[in-house]
């Protein structure tokens, strides 16, 4: 992990008292923040990433992470957090600012959350003051660097926005289900999933997995403004238009169902005979995937979208119930989220790693 997002541009802070909060989740990092911060920037993966929280104004959480070194010895944080601070320091002294550091810093009211943990609390000032932690997990070894910013002009209320946010981080799954949510998608996909594809575009949220080679795929979505795609249509209608290129290659089946308190549809699909893929002029060389599919379509009012969950897989016997949990755990409308809400904000699971920490397996 680096330091290039150590410092970011000026801004002004804005964080309401007693405003809502949602968990963020992706590749097993989970945070309970306020509404307002969405997701900015993501980069890396299970092993190695980063994700960055902004709000309407400026940059508001960063996390690093990254998995133990599967060979020699890891760094103690302690030195972790110096290395990440030196290259910090560069970058300010590049950029002709000033960079204050307070290494163990106290600013965390209850750290018997952490009890059990190699881990380190600092701050860091340049035009921002940035609240960090950088923790090691007991469990799995996972390193993580969370970082809180605020401009340096804000109040006393900042440290109090710290102690609730801090405290809520997970860094790995719970059980054999992983949690994902941004952009108002949230879902439980199974953690043996690997996260292959993103589409984060305002309307269409989209994420594709996939285990063991692509013989299983699992493609989740979330469609906006559902009122306006449903004009002078049907679900039943809407769907296999709208998907028709994912479905090309799939003798389809579509019945009404009910899913999450709300109307929709339940897809079933076989694949074409090679025949019919032989006779198509591409692709010749490498044919699409022959895949069966089991997919959920339905129409959430509550909050205008569209939610979809596919599985696809190469054999029959791998069907199983995994769209079922999925289904589950997706969460559609205001009623289901809140029903989460009563997690233990003081049981932060344990893999962390620093940001700008740890970026060698050796010693």
């Amino acid at each position: 992990m680096s330091a290039s997002d150590g410092l970011p541009a000026a801004g002004r802070s804005r964080q309401a008292a007693g405003s809502r909060r949602y968990d963020f989740g992706w590749q097993g990092i989970r945070l309970r923040v306020p509404e307002d911060w969405e997701l900015g920037r993501v980069d890396g993966d299970a092993a190695s990433g980063y994700a960055r929280l902004d709000d309407t104004r400026m940059v508001r959480a960063e996390v690093e992470w990254r998995a133990p070194p599967k060979r020699g010895i890891r760094r103690p944080v302690e030195d972790l957090v110096g290395r990440y601070l030196s290259q910090l320091q560069k970058k300010a002294d590049k950029a002709g600012m000033e960079l204050r550091v307070e290494r163990r810093a106290k600013f965390l009211q209850d750290k018997r959350w952490l009890e059990g943990s190699e881990y380190e609390t600092f701050v860091w000032e340049a035009d921002y003051r940035a609240y960090n932690l950088a923790r090691a997990c007991p469990d799995c070894g996972r390193i993580v660097l969370l970082r809180v910013l605020a401009a340096k002009g804000d109040g006393g209320g900042v440290i109090g926005l710290v102690n609730e946010v801090l405290p809520t981080l997970e860094d790995h799954p719970r059980g054999e289900l992983q949690y994902w949510s941004l952009y108002g998608l949230t879902f439980h996909a199974p953690a043996d999933f690997e996260l292959t594809e993103k589409e984060l575009k305002s309307g269409h949220v989209k994420m594709t997995f996939e285990k063991d080679g692509g013989a299983q795929v699992l493609r989740v979505h979330r469609l906006s403004m559902a009122h306006m795609l449903l004009k002078g249509t049907d679900l039943a209608d809407w769907y296999p238009s709208f998907f028709r290129k994912d479905l090309r290659d799939v003798n389809h089946e579509i019945a009404r169902a009910d899913f999450r308190g709300h109307d929709g549809l339940r897809v079933t699909g076989r694949p074409q005979s090679r025949w019919r893929q032989v006779l198509r002029p591409l692709p010749f060389v490498n044919p699409r995937p022959r895949r069966y599919l089991r997919g959920a379509v339905w129409h959430c009012p509550d909050l205008n979208r569209i939610c979809i969950v596919e599985h696809l897989f190469k054999k029959r016997e791998h069907g199983g119930d995994i769209l079922d949990e999925v289904i589950d755990g997706y969460v559609c409308h205001e009623e289901e989220a809140e029903a989460d809400a009563g997690r233990h904000a003081g049981v932060a699971a344990g893999p962390q790693r620093a940001a700008g920490v740890g970026e060698d397996g050796g010693g």
